[in-house]
């Protein structure tokens, strides 16, 4: 007996054990339940061993049924990412990156003519990613966004750097409220909001400040609407100290406290997890960056 089961067999296998259900499994392979409960049944014939504990509606991998998906789950992968890869080959190379707007205005975009003069043969797109959306696109091969949790089971995170916010504001701002050292005084000038006014709230508590009345203010639907305000002398907003880092040292903006928030999340660069060469070549050419900019470190 051949000791490699059949093809289908472990396709159907690893995308049930992938799923942790047959029925999503099905929906993906555009096949029956039956179908894969029977490609399933027949690898467990094949090795003699259990790959598989049905729990509830859905399943779980044994131990052995685990690391045989993991070993398939890449390999399929690494296949996948060689036939685009050839495919692209007759078109040139691309690289399709998804990041958040701020990070991409603010610190991508000015440094991508440096990408494309070292590698010309790239091709790149960059898309837009909605803060709200959390997994990596079909239609992409690098995700760029701040979050607070780690990457999923099927991505690798890269972590840039850290996404603390601190109160900045311009420095003819400064000039025309006078000083701004203390929370207190912070909490009697015009205050620019990212989205809503919870973050502003949640500044003014970690500062100590018990606020007596609600936070005022305009608040924009885009961070970079918000930042374009405060380098205008609009009032103080909270940006992201890494991400703005340009604009203070060219004192459009001036760093007001040394309390930040949002200290528990970083900017990630995640990818799937059996990347292409292409996506490795801009990832380490990143981190280049990053380091070349003396940016501080991502928080773990």
């Amino acid at each position: 007996m051949p000791s490699i089961p059949p093809l289908a067999s472990l396709r159907a296998f690893e995308a049930a054990a992938r799923l942790r259900s047959v029925t999503k499994a099905a929906a993906e392979l555009n096949v029956t339940h039956p179908a894969i409960s029977h490609q399933i049944k027949q690898l467990e014939d094949h090795f003699g061993v259990q790959m598989v504990q049905r729990v509830g509606r859905g399943i779980i991998p044994t131990p052995i049924g685990e690391q045989l998906s993991n070993l398939l789950t890449d390999s399929f992968q690494q296949i996948e990412n060689f036939c685009d890869e050839v495919i692209r080959s007759k078109k040139g190379k691309s690289l399709a990156v998804a990041s958040v707007a701020s990070f991409a205005s603010r610190w991508l975009i000015p440094r991508l003519p440096k990408f494309m003069a070292a590698h010309p043969d790239i091709d790149i797109r960059v898309i837009y990613a909605p803060h709200e959306i959390f997994e990596m696109r079909s239609d992409c091969d690098v995700v760029i966004r701040y979050q607070e949790h780690p990457a999923a089971a099927n991505e690798v995170g890269v972590e840039l750097f850290s996404g603390e916010s601190r109160p900045l504001c311009s420095p003819s701002f400064l000039a025309r409220y006078g000083d701004l050292s203390t929370p207190e005084k912070l909490a009697q000038v015009p205050l620019l909001h990212d989205n809503d006014r919870a973050v502003w709230a949640s500044w003014f508590e970690s500062a100590g400040v018990k606020l007596t009345a609600p936070l005022a203010g305009i608040i924009y639907e885009d961070f970079n609407l918000m930042s374009t305000a405060a380098i205008a002398g609009h009032g103080v907003a909270l940006c992201p100290v890494e991400l703005v880092r340009e604009d203070i040292a060219q004192n459009n903006l001036v760093v007001l406290s040394d309390i930040g928030v949002k200290c528990d999340g970083n900017y990630l660069l995640l990818h799937r997890k059996v990347p292409s060469n292409t996506v490795l070549t801009f990832r380490d050419w990143l981190l280049k960056e990053v380091k070349r900019g003396g940016s501080k470190p991502a928080r773990s």
